[in-house]
């Protein structure tokens, strides 16, 4: 998995480009779906992603793996302090899987199996 790279402020400007869905909608269907520690583990193995027993899986090149999933589904990064409420924000701002937002969503809505068509504005 490469790491991609690019600040907050810049990746954050790809989030104005998530075209012809509510997006609102949409990320909170993606939230009820991965709302458990159980299903974000399954999204990150699908990704190639190592999780281990007690939740704790790698963000960057690291030694130690230090970012953790809680029961909620969310995730807290110790190595840099931020904390993340949902999958798209782990995968989108945190492990930085995707080039953008949309990307992100889409492929999330992909292996979910959630129908896109249902979020059109």
């Amino acid at each position: 998995m490469k790491y991609l790279t690019g600040s907050k402020a810049e990746r954050k400007h790809s989030c104005q480009v998530v075209l012809d869905m509510n997006y609102k909608l949409l990320r909170q269907a993606i939230k009820e779906r991965t709302s458990t520690d159980t299903d974000i583990v399954r999204v990150l193995n699908v990704l190639g992603i190592e999780v281990s027993r007690e939740g704790f899986f790698k963000v960057r090149e690291e030694r130690t793996p230090s970012c953790k999933i809680n029961k909620d589904g969310s995730c807290h990064d110790y190595g840099s302090g931020e904390h993340y409420g949902d999958i798209v924000a782990l995968l989108f701002d945190g492990y930085r899987a995707f080039e953008s937002l949309p990307e992100t969503m889409n492929w999330l809505c992909e292996e979910l199996g959630i129908s896109k068509e249902d979020y059109d504005e």
